[in-house]
């Protein structure tokens, strides 16, 4: 067979897009959305990196065309899928396998009472992405989210569904446990029972980490181990190395021949003697190296973190199935900062789901001068710091300070942010550092005006 991928209809009518290669759906022009209800991946002998492209590429949480569609995979493939299985639906020997006809239709009974987003606007926010699994895990059923070990994820234990998820960058790993505690504060979840504690990172949360013994003077960790020798007679303890003389054992205190072990001496201990300063210990010291941020710290310098198992409350199903708890798990993303990409994601959010009598507000200005990659975000955390309740990004100099207003308030909060930039004028001035703030204005969604057109106002360098 030749083809990449062919349309069938299973027995209760379900068009089945069957594939049999690398398939970037999105990308192909002659497969619309509504031409197929599931898709079944064939075994065609293909590498477990080659499968794990192709569920990326027909990802049911972020694909446009295959968003929460069911995946399956041919039976033959079950045991090559590794981690990879929590990622799809089923395995079934044929497209016309029963079972997989039954789940078919068990998962579009769920998604009959979910409301879906409209991807191809929104696909870029991290909330957005957190919210479409929420949506993903309830269409199949999942309405507890255990917090087993995952390999692949830098947080260790999950916090809800990680192995639904095709990949997280380190980015979106803190954004993540964000958003579960957000689902908790809001009362969409509920703790359920203690499964465990574990020990992270200090510097970035994360509990991958190697554990490693170290010089206590130099804290490299090459080392080398020997028995000690104790020699009876004149009482010398010293390593093994040190007794060695022309393939005998010597003492070199007294110079006497060692013979016999029990007789002559013992090996009490081992001995550690560090390659990079020649010291010599008993004991290691102990030092974790995290492989997400890189960093080393002490074992005790490491943070408990008690692992918990979570329920979706009715709530919560509620308002996860709908898309009412799109503003209400994001409300953080408008106090702090935000990576730019983020920062224009959570505006278009807001203008598909504010009140009509509301509004967001942006004073932008620009850091103009002496000032470098360091410099910005330097001063980026200086603003985050003094104004904490305004969300905050920046981009190319240009540096964006953002509020949500109502239409009655408008002119009341511009003149305080007006205020605001005047302060930060001053302040730039004194520290007399060779920069200044130019090029301020505001920006707000007027009503009517289409969102890409606003998002390119905000966007562009003056």
């Amino acid at each position: 067979m030749n083809y990449s991928y062919r349309i069938k209809a299973n027995p209760k009518g379900r068009n089945i897009l069957i594939v049999r290669g690398l398939v970037q759906l999105d990308n192909v022009s002659d497969i619309k959305a509504e031409d197929f209800d599931a898709i079944y991946i064939e075994d065609y002998g293909q590498s477990h990196s080659e499968l794990s492209f192709q569920l990326q590429s027909m990802s049911s949480i972020h694909g446009m065309k295959s968003h929460l569609k069911p995946r399956f995979l041919a039976a033959t493939l079950k045991p090559h899928v590794h981690q990879l299985k929590p990622l799809v639906d089923g395995f079934a020997t044929t497209p016309d396998d029963e079972k997989m006809s039954e789940r078919i239709e068990e998962i579009y009974d769920k998604l009959a009472y979910i409301d879906l987003f409209d991807i191809s606007e929104v696909r870029t926010n991290n909330y957005v992405y957190f919210l479409k699994l929420c949506k993903h895990a309830i269409s199949r059923g999942l309405y507890t989210f255990t917090t087993s070990l995952e390999a692949a994820y830098a947080q260790g234990h999950t916090a809800l569904f990680l192995a639904k998820q095709d990949s997280l960058t380190t980015n979106m790993r803190s954004e993540f446990v964000r958003f579960n505690q957000t689902l908790r504060e809001l009362g969409y979840a509920e703790r359920k029972k203690f499964e465990e504690r574990i020990h992270v990172c200090p510097h970035c949360k994360g509990s991958h980490l190697f554990y490693m013994e170290a010089c206590p003077k130099c804290d490299s960790s090459l080392l080398k181990e020997e028995p000690v020798l104790h020699h009876f007679r004149c009482a010398n303890i010293s390593p093994e190395s040190s007794y060695a003389y022309d393939g005998e054992l010597r003492c070199p205190k007294c110079h006497q021949m060692l013979r016999h072990i029990g007789v002559d001496y013992d090996r009490p201990a081992n001995v550690y003697t560090c390659q990079e300063c020649s010291h010599t210990f008993l004991h290691t010291r102990m030092k974790v190296y995290c492989t997400s941020c890189q960093k080393t710290s002490r074992p005790s310098d490491l943070l408990a973190q008690d692992i918990y198992s979570y329920e979706f409350t009715t709530e919560g199903l509620q308002a996860l199935s709908s898309n009412d708890a799109l503003l209400a798990v994001s409300k953080d993303v408008w106090a702090g900062y935000s990576r730019f990409d983020s920062f224009l994601s959570q505006i278009r959010l807001f203008s598909y789901s504010h009140e009509k009598n509301e509004s967001v507000l942006i004073n932008r200005f620009k850091l103009e001068g002496n000032v470098n990659r360091e410099g910005i975000m330097h001063f980026v955390d200086d603003l985050q710091r003094k104004y904490h309740y305004h969300n905050l990004s920046y981009n190319s100099h240009y540096i964006f300070l953002a509020a949500k207003v109502q239409h009655s308030r408008m002119e009341t909060l511009k003149k305080q942010m007006e205020e605001e930039y005047l302060e930060l004028q001053r302040i730039v001035e004194l520290r007399n550092l060779g920069t200044k703030l130019v090029d301020q204005d505001f920006l707000y969604h007027t009503e009517g005006e289409k969102i890409d057109n606003f998002i390119k106002r905000i966007s562009k360098s003056q």
